[in-house]
C-alpha cells in the first residue's frame, strides 16, 4: 500500500535567485531521507514560487521495509563461562539487540571465534517517521543570506508563515519554525489572500490555480513566455531573447500578466546594450525588437497579478524607466566628450591589483603580450591587438561604467563604442568590445582574431599578476577570479584551435613583473603557475568528456613545439586532439596488449641507471630479433613522420601497432639487461627510441587496461 506525500513551506517573498537552489536542496534531501528511512517511493517533484517551496512524492510506502541486521557480539571466550553458560557480557549484548540468548551462534573470524546474532527489524508506519524527516529538512535549507523573525531563534531565506504536510488525505503533524503543519495553504497575496485547504497531494496544483497561484514553475514559465510573446506581437515586434530574465520573472510572480510599455524614440540613439541593460537590471523589463534585430521603443513588464488597473501600472513603469534612460543618456553624452586615447594616461591613477601597479602599467603589459601572441598566432592582427590593448581599459574611467552601477557589466562593450565614436579602426573597436569574453562558461568567445588575442592577453596577465602578488586560488577560495580567467584563456585556445605554447606564454606573461622586482621567487612562482595552467587544461579536457587516464596520457606526452620538446599539456588544443584520437582508438582489441607491452618497455627504462648512448649502434645488434625491432621502428617512424606534422593522430595510432610483434619478439629473444654493458645500453637505447616515438603523442604508461598484472 502507498500514498502520496506533500510538504509545503510557506514564506514571505523570497528573492527569485533563492528559489531554484532551495528546490534542488529540498528534492535531494527528501529523496535521501526516504531512502534512509527505507520508504520506497515512485517519484519526487518540486514546485516553487516566491511564497512557497513545495515537494510532492508519489506512491510512498505506508510502512518502512523490514530488514535483518547481522550483529557481531563479544568473543566466544567472553560470552560463555567455563561451564558453557552465558556470561553477563552475552546477556547484556542480547538484551541490547532485543533477542534471546538462544538465538546466538558462534562464528569464526580472522580474530578468532565470536558470537553473532541475526536481528530482525520490523518497519514502522510511514506516518510515524515522516514528520521527523520533514521537520528536520526544512531548517537545513541553505540560502545566500538568512533572516530571523519573531521571538524564536529561527533562520530562513525569509520568515516562514505556514506549513502544509499531507500523507494521502491525512495531515502530518510536522513541526518547524514554531509552526505545526496542517492542510491550509494561502492563495495569491492580492487576488486570493485567504487560506485554501489542500484535500490531497495530487490536488495541490489544481487547488492553488483556483486561488490564482500557478504553483508549478514549469507551467508558470510557459505562461510567462506566452504573455510576453503576445504583448511583443501586439507592438509589432518580438521579445529580445533572454532566458535568464524569463527565469528571474518566473520566480518573482505567482500569477503572471504581461504589461506593455513605451519610451521616447530619442533614447534609441543610445547603444543597444545600454537600453537593454536599463530595462532588465532594475526593472526586469523585456526589450522588444523588429525582425531585423533593431530595437523598438517599447518594453514588456511581467506583473504578479491579473490585468486589472493596467493603465496605472503601465504609467508607473514608464515613469521609472524614463529616469533610468535619462541617467544613461547623461553618462553616454559625458563619456563621448573625450576620446579613449585622451584618457590612457589617466589610467596611471587607478590601481589594478594591490602591489602590482596601475591600469596604465597593465595596458603596457597587454600591448606587449598582445603583440607577442599576435606574432605567434595571428601576425595580421598585431596592429589592431596592440592598439586595442592600449585603449581597452579606458572605459573604466567613464561615467557609464564608473557611476552607473547597473551598467558595470558593459565594461569593454562601452569601450568599443567610445573607440568607434573617436574614429578608431573597426578591428580595434571590435577587439576592445570583445576582450572580456568569455566572462563565464556559457559566454560567447571573441569573434575577431584581435579580440581573441586581447582577451587571451588580458586573462593571462590577470593569472600571472595574481600568482606574482600571492593572490592565487587556494582550495575552493578564488576571490580574484583567477580560475575563471585561466579557464577562459584555455577555452579560447581550445575552441579557436590555437597552437599556443602555454609554458612559453607563462614566461612572457611574467617577464615584466620579474623585471620590475628581482626579489620575487621566480622559480617558485613559475612552478605554481605551470601547475595551475596544467590543471586548467586538464579540467577543460574533462569538461569535454575525456576520461582521466586518457587525459593523463595526452598531457604527459613530450610534444615537439618548434625546436623544443614540451610536456603535452603546453599545447592545449593539440592535447585535446590527441586525447580524442586516443579515446576513439581504445575500443580496438589490439590496443590493450600494446599498452601492456609499452609499459614493460617503460618500466625497464625507468629501472635502469645506465647512461645511454646518443644513438643505437647497429653493429652491436647481433640477434635477429634486435634487428627486426630496429627495422620495425624505422618503418613506423618513417610512416608516422608526415602524420605527426599534419596532426593525423587517428592514423598514427594504427601505425604504431606495427611495432607490437617486433617488441614481443625482442623480449622473447634477448635478455635486455645483459652483463655486457655495451650490449645492455645499446638494447636499452633501442627501447628508449621505441618509447620516445610513442611519447610524441601519448604516455601509454598512464593508461589503465584490463589484463595488466598488478
Amino acid at each position: 500500500m502507498s500514498r502520496d506525500l506533500l510538504f509545503e513551506i510557506g514564506v514571505e517573498e523570497l528573492p527569485s535567485s533563492y528559489v531554484p537552489p532551495a528546490l534542488d536542496q529540498l528534492e535531494r534531501a527528501v529523496r535521501a531521507g526516504l531512502q534512509e528511512l527505507r520508504l520506497p517511493f515512485d517519484d519526487v517533484t518540486t514546485f516553487g514560487t516566491p511564497r512557497r517551496l513545495t515537494v510532492l512524492v508519489t506512491d510512498v510506502a505506508e510502512r518502512q521495509s523490514d530488514f535483518e541486521e547481522e550483529a557481531m557480539g563479544p568473543a566466544a571466550k567472553a560470552a560463555f563461562d567455563a561451564e558453557g553458560k552465558p556470561t553477563k557480557a552475552l546477556v547484556g549484548f542480547c538484551a541490547g539487540k532485543g533477542v534471546d540468548v538462544s538465538a546466538v551462534r558462534r562464528v569464526e573470524t580472522a580474530k578468532g571465534e565470536y558470537v553473532a546474532v541475526t536481528v530482525k527489524h520490523v518497519g514502522k508506519g510511514a506516518a510515524d517517521v515522516l514528520p521527523g524527516l520533514l521537520g528536520g529538512i526544512a531548517p537545513k535549507l541553505q540560502f545566500p543570506k538568512t533572516m530571523r523573525w519573531d521571538a524564536g531563534d529561527y533562520r530562513f531565506g525569509r520568515p516562514v508563515r505556514w506549513l502544509v504536510a499531507l500523507f494521502g488525505d491525512a495531515v502530518l503533524p510536522v513541526q518547524a519554525f514554531g509552526l505545526t503543519a496542517g492542510r491550509a495553504s494561502f492563495g495569491h497575496r492580492f487576488l486570493h489572500p485567504g487560506t485554501v485547504d489542500i484535500p490531497s497531494p495530487r490536488k495541490y496544483v489544481e487547488v492553488l490555480k483556483g486561488a490564482f497561484v500557478l504553483a508549478d514553475h514549469r507551467v508558470r514559465e510557459i505562461a510567462v513566455r506566452e504573455q510576453i510573446d503576445k504583448v511583443a506581437a501586439a507592438q509589432g515586434g518580438r521579445v529580445v531573447a533572454d532566458d535568464e530574465l524569463v527565469d528571474i520573472n518566473n520566480f518573482l510572480v505567482e500569477w503572471p500578466t504581461g504589461i506593455p510599455g513605451e519610451f521616447a524614440a530619442q533614447y534609441l540613439d543610445l547603444p543597444r546594450e545600454v537600453i537593454v541593460t536599463a530595462l532588465r537590471e532594475h526593472q526586469r523589463f523585456h526589450a522588444i525588437e523588429k525582425a531585423d534585430g533593431t530595437l523598438l521603443p517599447g518594453f514588456i513588464a511581467v506583473r504578479n497579478g491579473d490585468d486589472g488597473g493596467l493603465a496605472l501600472v503601465r504609467k508607473g513603469n514608464e515613469g521609472v524607466l524614463v529616469a533610468r534612460l535619462e541617467d544613461a543618456k547623461f553618462y553616454w553624452d559625458t563619456d563621448c566628450r573625450q576620446a579613449p586615447a585622451e584618457i590612457v594616461e589617466k589610467l596611471s591613477g587607478v590601481v589594478w591589483m594591490e602591489g602590482l601597479g596601475s591600469l596604465r602599467e597593465k595596458a603596457s603589459r597587454l600591448e606587449s603580450l598582445g603583440g607577442w601572441l599576435a606574432d605567434k598566432l595571428a601576425p595580421g592582427s598585431a596592429t589592431a591587438a596592440r592598439r586595442a590593448a592600449l585603449l581597452c581599459k579606458t572605459d573604466l574611467l567613464g561615467e557609464m561604467i564608473g557611476s552607473g552601477k547597473e551598467y558595470a557589466s558593459l565594461e569593454g562593450i562601452m569601450g568599443g563604442y567610445y573607440a568607434a565614436r573617436a574614429g578608431e579602426p573597426a578591428g580595434v573597436c571590435e577587439a576592445i568590445a570583445e576582450h572580456y569574453r568569455p566572462r563565464g562558461a556559457g559566454d560567447d568567445l571573441p569573434a575577431s582574431e584581435a579580440g581573441a588575442l586581447l582577451s587571451l592577453a588580458d586573462k593571462l596577465d590577470h593569472v600571472a599578476g595574481a600568482f606574482v602578488a600571492g593572490k592565487s586560488p587556494s582550495g575552493s577560495e578564488d576571490p580574484y577570479g583567477v580560475r575563471r580567467a585561466g579557464n577562459g584563456a584555455v577555452r579560447i585556445v581550445l575552441e579557436k584551435k590555437l597552437a599556443l605554447d602555454l609554458r612559453a606564454a607563462a614566461m612572457e606573461m611574467t617577464r615584466h613583473f620579474f623585471a620590475a622586482n628581482s626579489d620575487l621567487p621566480q622559480a617558485e612562482i613559475m612552478k605554481k603557475l605551470g601547475d595551475f595552467l596544467r590543471t586548467r587544461v586538464d579540467t577543460a579536457l574533462e569538461d569535454r568528456g575525456v576520461v582521466y587516464d586518457t587525459r593523463e596520457a595526452a598531457l604527459e606526452a613530450r610534444i615537439q613545439m618548434g625546436a623544443v620538446a614540451r610536456p603535452g599539456w603546453c599545447d592545449a588544443a593539440d592535447a585535446l586532439a590527441r586525447a580524442q584520437a586516443l579515446g576513439a582508438f581504445r575500443s580496438d582489441p589490439r590496443f590493450a596488449p600494446l599498452v601492456i607491452l609499452y609499459k614493460r618497455v617503460a618500466n625497464i627504462l625507468k629501472a635502469s641507471t645506465d647512461a645511454l648512448p646518443a644513438a643505437v649502434d647497429e653493429a652491436k645488434l647481433t640477434e635477429p630479433v634486435e634487428r627486426a625491432l630496429l627495422a620495425a621502428l624505422g618503418k613506423a617512424a618513417a610512416e608516422t613522420a608526415p602524420l605527426w606534422d599534419s596532426k593525423a593522430y587517428d592514423r598514427i595510432l594504427p601505425a604504431l601497432l606495427g611495432l607490437e610483434s617486433a617488441i614481443h619478439g625482442f623480449f622473447d629473444g634477448v635478455m635486455v639487461n645483459a652483463e655486457d654493458a655495451a650490449v645492455r645500453t645499446n638494447r636499452l637505447k633501442l627501447l628508449a627510441d621505441v618509447r620516445d616515438l610513442f611519447m610524441r603523442g601519448w604516455d601509454f604508461s598512464k593508461i589503465v587496461v584490463e589484463g595488466e598484472k598488478a
